[in-house]
């Protein structure tokens, strides 16, 4: 049997130290100081002693899972991978991840409508990529079924009119149609859907002029075409003429543009 001869606060708001029998013991949260009633003299069996340093040590996984899901939401599996990165065990992580739960600082649904309404909000995602980073982040998936009904299709098609012309912008120096299979690719990958990335090059088109397009793709090809002459200058006649027309397909140019390119270039050198 020991005896609780003195009770420290620590520098650290809510922790104390135990000293028994005049020597240090352990260290606790003040919840567990509380609970255990380690008041100065109080008498502890071993068996006591062994149940506090338990009780303490999973106050201590839940307080870093506290600490690390307070001021920003997340999933019950990310405060799990944290904890694992700490070494907790298994059931002591479950065991916080419950309390964590049980007093709404973790809250999956919360979580996943919060996340939509912010992807919503940014449109750094498209719903389907939502939705991805959401399974990665160990949400179950009918509860973001049900919370995704916030990001509709709508909200997607405005973030697309805003992006593509940006992105257009970004690979102007390559052909109209490789420009355009570039910024198709990133969409997807960013998880906008198909058919609204389509509708949106379909309004991007209506605001851009015929005449625009032409002096764009004709300035493009000039730039690609001279590279490929001087690429292939060790080549004479019919066999350059097919080498460099079929660079410039690889570059997505269309084939009239093409002959009337390579016609231009060796009418004027």
């Amino acid at each position: 049997m020991a005896t609780v001869t003195k009770v420290t606060q620590q520098k650290r708001p809510g922790r104390y130290n135990i000293y028994l029998d005049d020597e240090f013991a352990l260290a606790v949260d003040e919840k567990i100081l509380i609970d255990y009633n380690l008041f100065k003299g109080t008498e502890l069996t071993e068996s006591q002693i062994s149940e506090v340093q338990a009780a303490e040590y999973e106050q201590k996984a839940y307080a870093s899972g506290l600490l690390y899901a307070t001021g920003q939401l997340r999933s019950r599996y990310q405060v799990y991978l944290k904890l694992r990165e700490k070494d907790f065990p298994i059931d002591v992580i479950n065991h916080a991840l419950d309390r964590l739960e049980n007093a709404h600082v973790i809250d999956d649904g919360a979580f996943a409508e919060s996340y939509f309404q912010g992807v919503k909000h940014n449109g750094k995602f498209g719903k389907k990529g939502a939705i991805q980073k959401l399974k990665e982040w160990g949400v179950d998936y009918d509860v973001i079924e049900d919370k995704a009904t916030v990001y509709d299709d709508e909200a997607e098609q405005v973030h697309l009119d805003e992006q593509i012309p940006k992105l257009m912008v970004k690979n102007q120096r390559k052909s109209k149609r490789l420009a355009e299979q570039s910024v198709t690719q990133k969409l997807l990958q960013k998880g906008f859907a198909m058919r609204n990335i389509q509708q949106a090059f379909q309004n991007y088109a209506e605001n851009q002029t015929d005449l625009d397009d032409q002096d764009m793709e004709w300035e493009n090809i000039q730039r690609e075409g001279e590279k490929a002459f001087a690429r292939y200058r060790q080549y004479t006649g019919w066999d350059l003429n097919q080498r460099v027309k079929a660079a410039l397909a690889r570059r997505g140019f269309d084939f009239d543009l093409i002959d009337r390119f390579v016609t231009d270039y060796q009418k004027n050198n």
